[in-house]
């Protein structure tokens, strides 16, 4: 009896369909999922739009470049000859015409005195036959002569003058040594390149108080440019140094040309008030600033900005709730789109998710 229902159950377990029932299990579970998660809300992120208080200027265009001295120089000798001395260093503070350089010049200087012992020579023999002419002993023709010698060796102690003058580097105004291309002992030739392609040259330096920032600037926006109009400079060295990061500046000059491969015009920016960490060569940002608004100007990214049926919208937070503000864009500036018909404090939605729908529950992360 037992056998026979030992055999009865084995066959019950053999034929029930254990594995149907197990799926269905995980159906059900998985619908009951699936509605629980189509109750629950979003998880969201959400931030201020960026506002313009009434008097504060438009930004209109930006564009990076670099801080550049208006005022530098590379300095060359103007003869061929070995540096003797050499009087200054990188970071030297000089002023114009001081002395930063000299050649030897050992031959000049006795040439120069040969010349000048000449020339006193000939002054004594003028003066003797001035003196024996007027006493009638001397002919007119050698004085002429006496004085012509005279004039010819001064214009020679004038020029042997000059030369040794040359074997001098002198500022021709007043700066900062910024590089020393040559030491002493080495032999150096009147640059036959200028700037910074002269070649064996000896220092280079620049006037500091010059320092501007020169950028470059689409040519579809150099249209919205003016000179003198002003501007906003943020050096890269002076990030995180509050007040300091930002510097006032002005257009100084849109140069008139045009840089055909990269479609740029090349803008100098004077800085208004300059700092004393600013060095040549330093990156630079400028936003050109146009007129103050009249009224306080709310600001969104273009991509906080969507479009439906031609209509602009963003998505905000109100109540727990994703709601699509329409919205009108006034005006596009370098942070984004000016718009009306949105609140200075809305809750915007960063980077909803595309299946977003208008009145759903969503929460925010934070």
């Amino acid at each position: 009896m037992s056998e026979v229902l030992v055999r009865k159950s084995a066959v019950i377990r053999k034929r029930f369909p254990w594995g149907w029932v197990v799926l269905g299990g995980l159906a059900v579970l998985a619908l009951g999922a699936l509605a629980a998660s189509k109750g629950a809300p979003v998880s969201v992120s959400v931030s201020a739009p960026t506002v313009f208080k009434a008097g504060e200027r438009n930004p209109m265009v930006t564009a990076s470049g670099y801080l550049v001295a208006r005022t530098r120089a590379t300095l060359s000798s103007k003869v061929l000859g070995r540096v003797s001395w050499l009087g200054v260093q990188e970071g030297s503070r000089v002023t114009k015409g001081q002395v930063l350089a000299r050649l030897e010049s050992p031959d000049l200087a006795a040439s120069r005195d040969q010349v000048k012992a000449q020339l006193d020579q000939a002054k004594v023999d003028l003066d003797r036959a001035m003196k024996l002419q007027a006493l009638g002993i001397q002919d007119a023709a050698t004085v002429d002569r006496l004085r012509s010698q005279k004039l010819t060796l001064e214009a020679q102690l004038a020029y042997q003058a000059a030369l040794l003058d040359s074997m001098e580097l002198k500022a021709p105004f007043s700066g900062i040594v910024t590089q020393k291309l040559s030491e002493v002992g080495e032999t150096v030739a009147p640059g036959s390149a200028g700037g910074a392609n002269a070649i064996n040259a000896v220092l280079v330096m620049a006037d500091f108080d010059t320092l501007e920032v020169e950028v470059e600037v689409n040519e579809a926006s150099i249209a919205k440019l003016t000179r003198n109009m002003p501007a906003e400079i943020r050096v890269d060295a002076l990030e995180g140094q509050g007040k300091r990061a930002v510097l006032k500046g002005r257009l100084r000059e849109i140069y008139p040309s045009s840089n055909r491969q990269k479609a740029v015009v090349v803008v100098r920016v004077a800085i208004v008030d300059k700092d004393s960490l600013l060095v040549p060569d330093m990156g630079a940002k400028v936003t050109f600033l146009g007129e103050p608004y009249p009224q306080d100007v709310v600001v969104l990214g273009r991509e906080q900005v969507k479009k439906q049926d031609g209509r602009a919208y963003a998505w905000v937070e109100e109540n727990g709730l994703a709601v699509q503000r329409f919205l009108t864009v006034v005006a596009e500036n370098p942070v984004g789109l000016e718009v009306s018909g949105l609140a200075k404090d809305a809750r915007l939605i960063v980077a909803p998710p595309e299946s977003l729908k208008a009145g759903a529950k969503v929460k925010v992360r934070g």
